[in-house]
């Protein structure tokens, strides 16, 4: 049988050229509308936070919710054949049950309500956290949490938690080295427990910046504000979720599990905005500088190890 293939010329080239850009106008203008209905919404709900009174201490999470009065449904582990993302947050909410336990075939609006009640977050920056997903979801609405381990779309080089993925592929599961290191960097204290200031986040934002972009030929944030931005972006809602409480993250850093007990410190009383999450996200990203001076006893760690020791 013979198979004949289609001609290529300047006029079927043309028609596909044409066929790829129609559609960017479309796309340009369904972004834009969704980013200012988005930020419209969300003044909203910054209006009621500024006006209206904080939930109570102790009624974070609303009765009938998981973790109403300190109680969430049962922690279990990732099991073998278990879909995990290089977000701890999704990651924890699967290990409680509060997303399927396997991780898999999960919708935007399952990810967003479940953030959102889980850590008192508004629907508008619940909606931002997972719009993410639409970029690996090929159309079919629903994603496994693995799908997020694709580079530059929830996963990024220089995590607090995760080696970069060019030394690491799989990066649904934290680094126990990475967040013990991480919690170290705690210099305050409140009611006798350590805790983050904004400065120890971006004194150590910065130094995981420096000393991957220093090891990883292949580290991909030197030109990508974008990319700053969220990771400066991850660790502002942890100071904020946690209230800087570093013996509450490295629980749910390192075991990606909820503390016994715990509750968000963010008590606004439709849920914490995305404009307060963007206040202290640039406080964060403007005091990150990868040249600041190192802290006594810090060094840079060398991520090429990793590939010698898998050897």
């Amino acid at each position: 049988m013979t198979v004949t293939a289609k001609p290529v010329n300047t006029f079927t080239t043309a028609i596909g050229l044409i066929a790829r850009l129609l559609p960017l106008p479309f796309a340009f203008v369904a972004f834009s509308w969704f980013v200012f209905t988005l930020h419209a919404r969300d003044a909203y709900y910054t209006v009621l936070a500024l006006l209206l009174p904080k939930r109570r201490v102790g009624r974070v999470i609303k009765k009938g919710d998981p973790g109403f009065d300190g109680m969430w449904p049962q922690y279990c582990a990732p099991r073998e054949g278990d879909s995990r993302s290089p977000c701890p947050g999704l990651n924890v909410l699967a290990n409680h049950g509060i997303l399927p336990r396997n991780g898999k075939n999960i919708s935007y609006k399952e990810m967003s309500l479940a953030i959102q009640k889980a850590f008192n977050l508004s629907p508008t920056l619940g909606d931002q956290l997972t719009s993410s997903a639409f970029l690996v979801d090929q159309g079919r609405g629903r994603i496994d949490l693995y799908d997020l381990n694709a580079l530059g779309i929830v996963q990024h080089d220089a995590s607090l938690t995760r080696h970069d993925i060019a030394f690491v592929a799989d990066q649904g599961a934290p680094d126990s080295f990475l967040v013990n290191r991480f919690v170290e960097h705690a210099t305050h204290s409140k009611n006798n427990r350590r805790r983050f200031s904004l400065g120890d986040m971006a004194y150590y934002n910065g130094l995981r910046r420096a000393e991957c972009r220093d090891s990883n030929g292949q580290y991909s944030m030197v030109y990508s504000f974008f990319h700053k931005f969220f990771g400066s972006g991850n660790c502002a809602l942890l100071y904020s979720i946690f209230d800087g409480d570093a013996e509450d993250l490295k629980v749910f850093l390192e075991e990606e599990r909820f503390p016994h007990g715990w509750e968000p410190k963010v008590r606004s009383a439709h849920g914490h905005p995305i404009l307060f999450a963007q206040i202290t996200t640039l406080m964060v990203e403007f005091n990150t500088h990868e040249g600041q001076k190192l802290r006594p006893g810090d060094q840079f760690f060398n991520q090429r190890l990793l590939k010698l020791k898998s050897k």
